[in-house]
């Protein structure tokens, strides 16, 4: 399904995104030009915005955002949620991607997979998925091209950002955002028995552009909208017995 863009998202989601530009291209991990650095972070901050003002507007359990209670000031990495939903504090990650070679919904849903986070540096390290923080997963998608010319220089950029954050409009052509595909959600319990089915051989994918490796998580085996909103339904009933 297709998550609502309101105006109050997108201007939140520049605005966010232009607090986290200078912390965030001080301690890159690999080369990203200045522009790509702000697309892929406007990007991740629209699915998780568009994400939480859909269930605020369908749900009248409590949705925190860690952007709007966070203290440091956008300075520090997020504790491995991006929201937490009810008094239960049901931690919540939001993963976003662009569809690889253009490929067709049903492609995404029969072939993808919720990206699960296995190692950062080509596996010399890794997140056991029994130490992964949230308890849900969820996968949203954009068709759209990321940009990366505009700014050879990374404080060229953030300068401009400080003044106006508003340019992140036509510095990225922000409205290819304005659709987010929210494709499925899965649950920490559920990937850590998935996984189990599987030989070890064969529980972790990667591209060959990135030092990243994912955990296994189909899409296909996902649940939907309609079922997180039974889910937060029946937390809500229970929070308030």
């Amino acid at each position: 399904m297709e998550l609502p863009v309101s105006q109050e998202t997108i201007n939140k989601t520049m605005l966010n995104t232009a607090k986290k530009y200078s912390f965030t291209y001080k301690t890159l991990m690999y080369v990203r030009t200045p522009v790509e650095l702000l697309d892929n972070i406007f990007m991740g901050d629209m699915a998780k915005n568009a994400l939480i003002d859909y269930l605020r507007s369908h749900s009248s359990l409590k949705v925190v955002d860690y952007d709007e209670i966070r203290t440091d000031n956008f300075q520090e990495h997020d504790p491995g949620w991006d929201f937490m939903i009810g008094k239960s504090k049901i931690k919540v990650e939001v993963k976003s991607s662009i569809p690889p070679n253009n490929e067709s919904r049903s492609n995404l849903i029969n072939y993808r997979d919720i990206k699960i986070t296995a190692s950062h540096d080509k596996g010399r390290t890794w997140i056991q998925p029994e130490d992964i923080e949230s308890i849900i997963h969820v996968q949203v998608y954009f068709y759209a091209r990321t940009y990366k010319r505009g700014y050879d220089s990374f404080e060229k950029l953030a300068q401009d950002l400080s003044r106006d954050y508003h340019i992140i409009g036509n510095v990225i052509n922000s409205s290819k955002y304005n659709h987010p595909l929210f494709l499925g959600w899965t649950t920490k319990k559920r990937i850590i028995e998935y996984l189990k089915t599987l030989p070890e051989n064969q529980r972790t994918w990667t591209f060959s552009w990135t030092s990243r490796i994912y955990w296994r998580c189909p899409i296909k085996m996902a649940f939907n909208m309609p079922q997180l909103l039974d889910v937060m339904e029946r937390l809500r009933q229970k929070e308030e017995t």
